[in-house]
């Protein structure tokens, strides 16, 4: 038989299955300023970003787009400089063409948003 140490009856407890190993523990109480040691020093870190908390308009939805195709031919035309004689440096060019005509589209859209809604007289 084992004694469960820290119970206030301090009766002793069997091990063996089939056994009485009833034994009062003492009353759990949690105090006002009690919190989880480890939630000190950890932090939670989210995985997925929470969406956009304003609605974007379309000029500005076009301006980010042009922003990310620019961005990715910068990444393209750095691994082009980094392996030039590559096997895929083909395939980086090809990438570089469409994302610079992507830009060109964007661009273009872009300006179409901008133009103002009036109608004008054409001559």
């Amino acid at each position: 038989m084992a004694v469960v140490h820290g119970a206030r009856s301090r009766a002793p407890v069997s091990v063996f299955a089939g056994l009485s190993t009833h034994v009062q523990l003492p009353p759990f109480r949690l105090t006002a300023g009690w919190r989880w040691p480890h939630r000190e020093h950890s932090t939670m870190l989210k995985i997925v970003p929470d969406p956009p908390h304003t609605l974007q308009t379309l000029e500005d939805t076009l301006i980010q787009a042009t922003d990310y195709a620019l961005c990715a031919a910068t990444v393209v035309h750095q691994a082009i400089l980094l392996q030039p004689k590559s096997p895929a440096s083909i395939l980086m060019m090809a990438s570089m063409h469409e994302l610079e005509t992507l830009r060109a589209l964007l661009e273009s859209a872009l300006v179409q948003v901008q133009m103002p809604t009036e109608p004008r007289t054409l001559h």
